[in-house]
């Protein structure tokens, strides 16, 4: 147990915590991104641009969501691939990212639709 209490004391002196909470942002900001970008190209309602403008403004949400989100998720599995067991971590990450991911969108949703 003493063993496991200072190895988790030495990741947190490597800003464990931070790196955490930073990927947790990115993943959510992403995930907000990916959400407007449904939004603007499944509503029906009209900018006072236009519509050819509500559709860019979507599929650019959606593309610029899209390779940030890649970016998070790549960033992560780098830094868990320096670690023990990378593997089956990697394999989790991937998952919980994409759970997480999936639920804000329905969330945003579930506010727009009210």
């Amino acid at each position: 147990m003493h063993t496991l209490w200072k190895r988790y004391r030495a990741l947190l002196e490597n800003d464990l915590s931070t790196q955490i909470f930073d990927n947790v942002k990115n993943l959510l900001v992403c995930a907000l991104l990916f959400a407007a970008g449904t939004n603007t190209l499944l509503g029906q309602r009209e900018l006072f641009i236009g519509v050819f403008a509500s559709s860019v403004a979507g599929w650019g949400l959606i593309v610029l969501s899209t390779v940030l989100m890649l970016l998070n998720i790549s960033d992560g599995i780098r830094r868990l691939a320096k670690l023990r067991y990378h593997l089956a971590l990697q394999i989790f990450l991937v998952v919980i990212y994409l759970v997480i991911a999936e639920r804000v969108v329905e969330i945003v949703w579930g506010f727009r639709a009210h």
